[in-house]
């Protein structure tokens, strides 16, 4: 009896509860705002989604020719090499040091090229609430956004090129012969291993891919004539002064 009273009892206060507090309801602001920026556009939701996607194919091979061009990916060493670095020019080593860095920027130089066919297969899965989210972004919304979406998939399909890269420019190798010539402390100065330089080597390279995507989408959204789709021109002026 006494269990049943205090159910009852935990019910009541419940429903006491559900009558004075007032339902959380949610803010139609952002969606209105949404509306609002596309009717003052002349766009409508699909030509938002349309647009986004036309643009962002656009943005995607103007970054990625730009990445590839002789010089543009620069590559730097494992800031946990530092010390090694330093000790190695102590003892006049530093240009085996230099040649090591030259490797890992063959090895990502080998690979970038295949991260701008990879961000174009992302941006076909984009959907209305992703276009709806760049409405009154930051310039580099949409980069964000593809960033997001797709990196979990650049990484799974870049990291073999990366392995190959690594292991037939002998990089491995060559940190190894590092921590050789700089004694027997180059075990307490940051010598990586193969994994190391792999993962160190496909975060520069996403990281400059998108970088280059974002100063492009920067850029076309300052002058959004310069896309030669005139609805992802009108996407990619929305919330620009």
């Amino acid at each position: 009896m006494r269990s049943r009273s205090f159910l009852s009892a935990a019910a009541s206060a419940a429903l006491v509860l559900a009558c004075v507090l007032p339902a959380r309801a949610a803010d139609p602001a952002k969606p209105a705002a949404t509306d609002a920026a596309l009717k003052a556009a002349g766009l409508s939701s699909a030509q938002l989604l349309d647009g986004l996607k036309n643009g962002l194919g656009t943005l995607v091979a103007v970054a990625g020719a730009e990445l590839v061009k002789p010089g543009a990916l620069q590559i730097a060493a494992p800031t946990s090499m530092a010390k090694l670095e330093s000790t190695l020019k102590r003892l006049n080593q530093g240009g085996a040091f230099d040649s090591f860095k030259a490797s890992l920027q063959q090895a990502a130089v080998a690979v970038a090229p295949q991260t701008t066919a990879v961000l174009k297969s992302a941006v076909g899965p984009l959907t209305l609430a992703d276009a709806q989210s760049l409405v009154g972004g930051p310039p580099d919304a949409a980069t964000k956004l593809l960033r997001k979406s797709a990196e979990a998939t650049l990484r799974s399909q870049l990291m073999p090129a990366v392995q190959q890269a690594i292991a037939a420019n002998g990089t491995a190798a060559k940190a190894k012969e590092l921590a050789a010539k700089a004694g027997p402390m180059a075990a307490m100065m940051g010598v990586p291993s193969a994994a190391d330089l792999e993962g160190h080597v496909l975060n520069q390279v996403l990281d400059a891919s998108f970088g280059f995507l974002a100063k492009q989408e920067a850029a076309f959204r300052a002058n959004p004539a310069q896309f030669k789709n005139a609805v992802a021109a009108k996407v990619f002026a929305l919330g620009q002064k």
